[in-house]
């Protein structure tokens, strides 16, 4: 007998968890259901603006956040082997500026991640440093396409037998128990719907959730390796580049919160720019990649990205015994899919023998 599950939200975790689900168990009939799907672009949908690479947050101390990250970074190294995934093995280089071993406190350990023994991680020695910066970090890292990849996981659904459904805007989290494919009512519904999650009635999260706005570039300059410059005059700001598979990279970035603007920011762009031109001079050498001598843009891209202050909430829901949340991800919406994913479906198959309420 199927157990009808519906999935809301179609962002990177929502999609991978849709996937995991019917993956794990055959009996599952899942519906992932959304009011913007892969191809759309709007500021609150937020998956299609990320960069994305894999680089946990997570702190020493912060084991669950560790969990939740590890997952993908596994399986990543399983998806960059299928050539249609847009998950890219790439090494990633971190430079701390001055004013970033300052805000440390002058302690270099703090910037050495509870993943170094995973990924090959290391320090850099000072041949190795960018001019402007005075330690750095390197490690064995991935980059997600995310224009490629989005799709990939749509397609991967939809072979699995997951339906995807474009609807109305839900407003009250018990109308979703009604969108079933088939009619009936949903034994469980999945709250992954980003930085709408938290606001559907029916939802109570004593946690602060709010948004962090990111502005990145799109160019057409290639580099050769993921790279990140940490430590400006700007706290909210850093610089990044990821080189995409399909060529070009992305460049960025910031972190303002409870920033919903979602028109350029004009004066970033050209710190982004300048401080891109400044410390990664490969950008624009026309002896490497074929770059131009100036950053080629193809648009810049403004997107929000889903906090909870006390990080990512995946559990039951305490009142509904049929609704199950998976949101919070923050910017690390990629690289927690799968952790995220894992927890929902040992929270589902946990359940499936409980009655129903």
């Amino acid at each position: 007998m199927s157990v009808p599950v519906v999935v809301v939200g179609a962002g990177v975790i929502g999609l991978t968890a849709a996937l995991k689900l019917k993956q794990s168990n055959n009996s599952l009939d899942v519906t992932v259901v959304a009011t913007f799907l892969p191809g759309d672009n709007d500021i609150t949908y937020t998956s299609p603006y990320a960069g994305a690479n894999w680089q946990s947050f997570a702190s020493p101390n912060e084991k669950f956040l560790q969990e939740i990250d590890i997952e993908a970074y596994r399986e990543f190294g399983n998806l960059a082997d299928d050539p249609r995934s847009g998950i890219w093995r790439k090494e990633n280089t971190l430079y701390y500026t001055q004013i970033a071993l300052d805000r440390a406190g002058g302690d270099k350990t703090k910037f050495v991640p509870w993943f170094k023994p995973i990924s090959n991680g290391r320090e850099l020695d000072n041949t190795e440093l960018l001019p402007g910066t005075v330690c750095g970090r390197e490690f064995d890292g991935f980059v997600i396409s995310v224009p490629t990849y989005l799709p990939y996981l749509v397609q991967r659904c939809l072979e699995s037998g997951v339906i995807i459904k474009r609807v109305l805007k839900i407003t009250n989290i018990e109308h979703a128990r009604n969108l079933h494919n088939s009619g009936k009512k949903a034994r469980f519904v999945i709250n992954c719907a980003g930085m709408f999650a938290s606001k559907f009635a029916g939802v109570d999260d004593s946690s602060e959730n709010y948004v962090v706005r990111g502005q990145v570039l799109v160019v057409r300059n290639a580099i050769s390796k993921i790279q990140i410059v940490c430590g400006f005059e700007h706290p909210d700001e850093e610089l990044y580049v990821f080189p995409r598979k399909e060529g070009g990279a992305i460049i960025g970035g910031s972190f303002f919160k409870n920033n919903h603007d979602p028109v350029e920011d004009k004066a970033l762009t050209q710190r982004i720019l300048d401080r891109a031109t400044t410390y990664l001079p490969e950008l624009i050498d026309e002896k490497m990649h074929g770059n131009k001598p100036y950053i080629d843009v193809v648009k810049v891209n403004v997107g929000l990205r889903p906090f909870r202050e006390d990080g990512p909430r995946i559990e039951k829901d305490p009142k509904k015994k049929w609704l199950i949340h998976g949101y919070g991800a923050g910017g690390g919406g990629y690289q927690g899919s799968y952790g995220f994913a894992k927890k929902i479906v040992e929270l589902v198959n946990e359940n499936i023998s409980t009655p129903r309420l």
